[in-house]
């Protein structure tokens, strides 16, 4: 079995997609491996007029780069260096949780500086006493229903472990024999498929099927 895996990162991602595919060397499965560039310096084409990431750009870059892709697992930087206020990776999770295609793809955050923002979490209860808007980050954190936050050290091995054990959904199969035959086209025997390329029935029952 091959499964999807996208990392999302401002900074390229090259070494640990090296890292995450020796890793699986042994494993009874394959990851297939894409990183999304997002944020100075590497995914600098979404940087909009005012120098800071503009979610439309990311939506058409994603459009352009995937289509109707779909992953097992995404994998989110957390600091992508856009300012403060600025898009970071909880932005990215809560625009992909609204798309179809995404939506059902399980999520991690990671971040080199994760125990630095825990603490400015708690930091903000300990110096304001103001218990809602420190427990509010949390609550964030808590709805997005990501797997993980790790540390960025430790993600590679993390990504490997949790894409482990993401079963293959019932329509992975059906949706990948389709692409597998692409160039075929179906019978006029069912109307609404008339002269679509399996390829395009592929992506066409990945808009339509329940999520």
């Amino acid at each position: 079995m091959i499964k999807q895996l996208l990392i999302i990162d401002n900074d390229d991602q090259s070494e640990a997609i090296d890292k995450i595919n020796n890793l699986v060397k042994d494993k009874p499965f394959k990851i297939n491996c894409v990183q999304f560039n997002v944020g100075l310096p590497d995914g600098n084409d979404v940087i909009g007029e005012n120098g800071h990431i503009d979610m439309k750009l990311v939506r058409e870059k994603y459009e352009r780069e995937f289509g109707a892709r779909r992953f097992h697992l995404i994998a989110f930087d957390f600091q992508l260096h856009d300012g403060e206020g600025g898009v970071d990776g909880v932005t990215l999770i809560k625009s992909f949780n609204g798309l179809g295609k995404t939506r059902k793809a399980s999520k991690i955050l990671y971040s080199s500086e994760l125990t630095e923002i825990v603490e400015e979490y708690l930091n903000d209860y300990k110096n304001t006493s103001n218990y809602e808007k420190a427990w509010g980050k949390f609550k964030t954190l808590i709805n997005l229903e990501i797997v993980d936050f790790c540390k960025r050290e430790d993600y590679e091995a993390k990504i490997v472990s949790i894409i482990e054990k993401i079963s293959e959904q019932e329509d992975d199969f059906i949706l990948e024999q389709l692409r597998g035959h692409k160039d075929l086209s179906f019978s006029p025997a069912i109307e609404i498929y008339e002269g679509l390329s399996l390829e395009e029935i592929a992506d066409k029952q990945l808009h339509t099927w329940p999520i």
